[in-house]
């Protein structure tokens, strides 16, 4: 390493705290100017700590002109994932970035233009360059990260939704419900036949009390799908039970073909459970 680039990279270390106050307060600014939503990003460590350890290393390799692809990589997931713990959005984490870029060429023009310092034009474009080349690298990681981890997030949330809307609750050792609320569709119904057997199964249920006294309607397709679920249960030695039957989803059923003479139906939950008991 030349006279100059020690010189630099000296210099640069030197600066590393103030680097990571400027670069704290912007992010301050996004909050004062209601673009995050969640100061406490603010008064995490670690994330001034991960800006001086990026810049640190970032300035050798940057004074080598060596690749940095996997150590930007690395950075990228990490600082994503400690955005998103504090709300910020894609759009404040790249103005966050961008910031921290001419924070750091901000120091590069002052170390060259020192009276004392000799730096060729040629060498200081040469890094400049490179540093550009390196933050784009940077923001596309960062912008692919978040993307996956909100894939991730809508995944798990899918999951969630997925649970809820198959709400097998057991209330003995023997015994569940499954409490229906709200329109049921062809997607909804199948998941309900899906994940109702595979839950029952689950508790080893003797029976399970199918209430459909929250849905408003139902077609034929999902009346079906029901039906098909009480056989499979029949098929495991779970009995099935129906409460709540509304006039209009009795008519659908009749409509169908769809005999229910086998299956015990109750007009409320808490005469079924009454009749198990």
């Amino acid at each position: 390493m030349e006279k100059v680039e020690v010189m630099y990279v000296e210099y640069f270390h030197e600066r590393l705290e103030e680097i990571g106050d400027k670069w704290t307060k912007r992010l301050q600014l996004l909050v004062d100017e209601r673009e995050a939503t969640d100061t406490a990003v603010l008064k995490v460590p670690e994330l001034k700590k991960e800006v001086q350890l990026f810049c640190s290393d970032f300035v050798k390799q940057m004074i080598f002109l060596e690749s940095n692809n996997r150590d930007v990589q690395e950075w990228a997931e990490r600082m994503v994932r400690i955005f998103s713990n504090h709300t910020f959005s894609l759009q404040q984490s790249v103005a966050s970035l961008t910031y921290l870029r001419q924070i750091l060429w901000d120091v590069m023009v002052e170390f060259s233009s020192q009276e004392d310092q000799l730096i060729e034009a040629s060498r200081l474009a040469e890094w400049g360059s490179y540093m550009n080349k390196s933050f784009d690298l940077l923001l596309h990681k960062v912008t692919v990260y978040t993307n996956q981890l909100n894939e991730e997030q809508i995944a798990a949330q899918q999951t969630k939704i997925t649970e809820l809307s198959v709400p097998i609750i057991p209330i003995s050792k023997e015994i569940g419900v499954l409490p229906l609320i709200g329109t049921i569709d062809t997607y909804r119904a199948s998941l309900i036949q899906r994940k109702g057997i595979e839950r029952s199964s689950e508790l080893q249920l003797s029976y399970l009390v199918i209430d459909l006294s929250g849905v408003p309607i139902m077609d034929t397709m999902v009346a079906n799908e029901i039906f098909q679920l009480i056989k499979m249960l029949e098929l495991s030695g779970i009995e099935s039970i129906l409460t709540g039957i509304r006039p209009e989803i009795a008519q659908t059923a009749v409509q169908l073909g769809i005999d229910f003479n086998n299956v015990n139906t109750y007009a409320h939950l808490h005469q079924a459970l009454r009749a198990i008991l």
